[in-house]
């Protein structure tokens, strides 16, 4: 398919819309911390649909055009919707306790833009429809204020889902990025593909978000080390295999010191500062 060059305005213009009602959420809710807790939490469990049903299961293709190669362009199009449009909205609903009839007309409205979308040839369904879109955001969004509800009570299943999934998102976005700038490659044999790529590599950020916060809840100062350690063996194991491809290896030292750093500010904001945000409100 030959992409236009206006590919990119449809998303640039959903991205300023949900961006603009993640703003009003903040702005009229005092609860911003769990608020910004429940939208990474929301972008994780984004991340983990969008692996099943785009990586694995080929549903739908993106032509955001905003990448020169065409399947980063497509993954770079499922993480503006898993991230952004459909985490935002979730926020929204969730912060200013809309109902379902406002839950409804959001559902309606992503539908329709779907629809809009296959119309300009920015996005190409498989075998998904927007029926499915719509059956799933009924769950979601019911879903998104039930995890609100429990994160202000302090769930414990809650805040230690919650400390994985931010943790969870935040190395599969490092991860994307890396592979936008050529240090980052997974796969197998001689040439790697990047179809093999976004098989091996949400499975990888999975693991490695499980070591990492698996260590840092236990133990902070211990639990650091031992993720930043663990983090880099599993690399060599899989660099030694032939699984992992990287062109700087300090880059990818960065990499895993980065993410122990950004687990632990997870877990001292999920476990202490939303606990007494809720306390004061």
């Amino acid at each position: 398919m030959k992409r236009k060059s206006s590919n990119k305005y449809p998303f640039i213009v959903l991205l300023i819309i949900h961006t603009a009602l993640l703003l009003y959420a903040l702005k009229k809710q005092r609860k911003r911390k769990t608020l910004l807790v429940l939208l990474l939490s929301h972008v994780g469990l984004g991340y983990i649909f969008e692996v099943i049903i785009l990586n694995y299961f080929n549903a739908y293709k993106y032509f955001p055009k905003m990448l020169k190669k065409r399947f980063l362009d497509n993954i770079l199009g499922a993480i503006l919707s898993q991230a952004i449009y459909i985490p935002f909205t979730a926020v929204f609903i969730s912060g200013v306790h809309l109902k379902w009839k406002a839950k409804l007309s959001f559902i309606l409205y992503f539908q329709v833009v779907e629809r809009l979308f296959i119309w300009l040839k920015v996005y190409k369904t498989h075998w998904w429809r927007p029926l499915y879109t719509g059956v799933v955001l009924a769950i979601f969004f019911p879903l998104s204020d039930k995890w609100y509800e429990l994160l202000q009570k302090g769930n414990r299943f809650i805040l230690n889902a919650s400390f994985y999934l931010c943790t969870m998102g935040t190395e599969i976005n490092i991860n994307y990025l890396m592979a936008v700038f050529g240090n980052f490659r997974m796969g197998r044999g001689k040439v790697y593909t990047w179809r093999e790529h976004f098989l091996f590599t949400p499975l990888y950020g999975f693991v490695q978000a499980h070591i990492t916060t698996w260590f840092i809840r236990r133990d902070r100062l211990r639990g650091k080390i031992q993720a930043f350690v663990i983090g880099l063996v599993l690399d060599w194991v899989l660099y030694r295999c032939g699984f992992l491809k990287v062109k700087n290896a300090f880059i990818r030292f960065m990499v895993r010191g980065v993410m122990v750093y950004m687990a632990s500010w997870f877990r001292k904001f999920i476990y202490r500062e939303i606990r007494e945000e809720n306390e004061v409100y």
